[in-house]
């Protein structure tokens, strides 16, 4: 092929390239980085989205976000409303979270109000989601904590969260649309000192918020589940010297950092006919902080690992108690039982059923590494 028909070649091939035809243009778009739904009045929606803004003032930048709300019946409406008030055109591909207002996640079904999120080839279905204490209008309308923004505060700040296990790592896309047989967890954030704080989880039954779980709570919640992040620490009471005087509050305590882990769950049917779930948690601890000491004697470590297999024991016990009173499906039970106990499951009301589940947890600690000078 000569010189000349390459050049044709390549020019036909050119023309052939099909253009961007649905590009959208930044300049054109108006991006958010958090926005929150809230209880309107009636059985409307209330929708308030933070849009970032920089301006330029003297030595560098400033970054504030603008704030808008507006209440609606859809969330797709809520969009169009938002299109009237902004310069530009409203987008929510680069959000990082979405916040619920407790009031609203506890009075419906928050799924129908996802669903322009799974239409939307341009949703940003990696988005953390979290309940707010209070209103998601009032958290928003923080803007800034310190320096940054309050989306990507948020954001780092639900991360280092997931990372520690004290709350799932949940987005759009994990969430759903939800299979039937489980529930999921939120994470549940507060204001203090205008500032937010991850408070633990709420708990969900059919896509509506029944109870909250605290940050102590959760982490258990996460190993029962078989979720543990990247670390989990836990300081806990223990009483095991009792004939000790001057012993202060402080020595009372000991802080574990929670390494290796194996669990195991089995889902039974029992003799007559209920279900009982079995669920072993074998965890190998660190010890982090110990006032009292004496962690070079091996009756102290065996005391200290039955003390703390019976605490941790009793509080998962409680914890599965507090999900059952919610209805809070949280472990998928449903979901085995549907799978290896179908005749089982077509002759139960798991509505009334799943309260009178025998849960049988058990955990046991062994204390593995006291610390650099041991």
């Amino acid at each position: 092929m000569n010189r000349f028909s390459k050049t044709a070649a390549s020019l036909l091939t050119l023309l052939l390239l099909s253009g961007c035809w649905d590009q959208q243009l930044l300049k054109n778009s108006r991006i958010i980085h958090i926005g929150g739904f809230d209880r309107g009045e009636g059985d409307e929606l209330k929708v308030t989205v933070a849009f970032p803004d920089v301006s330029s003032i003297e030595g560098g930048r400033s970054e504030t976000n603008e704030i808008h709300t507006v209440t609606s019946n859809t969330t797709q409406q809520a969009r169009g409303f938002l299109d009237h008030e902004i310069s530009g055109n409203y987008s929510p591909s680069k959000l990082l979270v979405l916040l619920l207002g407790e009031e609203w996640a506890r009075a419906q079904n928050i799924m129908p109000y996802m669903d322009v999120y799974y239409r939307d080839p341009k949703s940003p279905l990696n988005a953390r989601l979290a309940v707010v204490n209070g209103t998601a209008e009032e958290l928003i309308g923080l803007k800034k904590v310190g320096t940054k923004l309050l989306g990507r505060f948020l954001d780092a700040l639900l991360e280092n969260m997931e990372d520690g296990t004290v709350i799932p790592r949940v987005n759009f896309q994990s969430i759903g649309p939800v299979k039937p047989g489980q529930d999921f967890a939120l994470p549940y954030v507060s204001i203090h000192n205008k500032k937010p704080v991850v408070q633990g989880v709420a708990l969900f039954h059919n896509n509506v918020m029944t109870a909250s779980l605290s940050s102590e709570e959760s982490l258990i919640y996460l190993l029962l589940k078989g979720q543990k992040g990247k670390t989990a620490r836990l300081t806990l009471p223990v009483n095991i010297e009792e004939e000790e005087e001057h012993v202060t509050k402080a020595d009372r305590y000991i802080t574990v950092d929670l390494h290796k882990y194996s669990r195991n769950m089995k889902v039974e049917l029992t003799e007559s006919g209920g279900v009982r779930v079995k669920i072993r948690l074998k965890i190998n601890a660190a010890v982090i902080e110990y006032p009292l000491d004496r962690l070079n004697k091996k009756e102290t470590l065996q005391k200290l690992d039955e003390a703390l297999s019976r605490l941790l024991t009793a509080r998962a016990k409680a914890i599965t108690r507090k999900m059952q009173e919610a209805n809070h499906d949280g472990y998928s039970i449903a979901l085995r039982l549907m799978a290896f106990h179908p005749e089982a499951w077509k002759k139960m009301n798991w509505e009334e059923d799943y309260k009178e589940v025998q849960f049988e947890p058990d955990i046991r600690l062994k204390i593995e590494r006291k610390g650099i000078t041991f």
